[in-house]
């Protein structure tokens, strides 16, 4: 025989449990339940539903960041396919993979490439580096040659005798 009620009464599932099992359950036996849990019971079964680390609110948690981000994946993928990107997006990456393969290529030749342009590689044992070092020495002169002549010049400025020979040797300097 099946109970039914038929107005709603505040229930709760074990009410339910013995109710389809053909019995009616016992109000006192529910008060008693209630009676044995203290105070602080009850403060612990609560705690096991605090925001901890490790506890079961973190857990849930992390399981829904989980499974939404495998959906938000899984549905950016979906759009991408309807809106075209997906082709757009292997072209960049057969782009990319070649622009590593160039990369490679362009560094052993001792050169790299950034948004400034064609770079040399920056290896101290580069032989580029001292040919290129040497023949900008050579056209246009080293730090060295700029010191020697600016310290001659700085001697000479103790010896002019008039502000005209002073501003001929500063420009004489100046003209580089």
């Amino acid at each position: 025989m099946m109970l039914t009620i038929s107005h709603r009464v505040r229930t709760d599932i074990r009410d339910i449990i013995v109710a389809e099992a053909g019995e009616r359950r016992n109000k006192s036996t529910k008060e008693m339940n209630n009676s044995q849990f203290s105070l602080a019971n009850r403060k612990q079964l609560a705690d096991l539903l605090d925001n901890r680390y490790d506890g079961l609110r973190y857990r849930a948690r992390e399981k829904r960041a989980t499974r939404a981000n495998a959906l938000r994946k899984s549905l950016i993928e979906e759009y991408g396919e309807k809106k075209g990107a997906t082709a757009v997006a292997r072209q960049i990456e057969a782009s990319n993979r070649k622009i590593q393969e160039l990369s490679i290529e362009l560094k052993q030749l001792g050169f790299e490439y950034d948004e400034s342009g064609l770079q040399l590689f920056d290896d101290r044992s580069n032989p580029l580096d001292d040919i290129i070092d040497k023949r900008v020495d050579k056209e246009i002169g080293s730090r060295a040659d700029i010191d020697a002549r600016f310290d001659s010049a700085q001697i000479a400025m103790m010896t002019v005798a008039s502000l005209e020979d002073a501003e001929k040797l500063l420009k004489s300097v100046s003209e580089i």
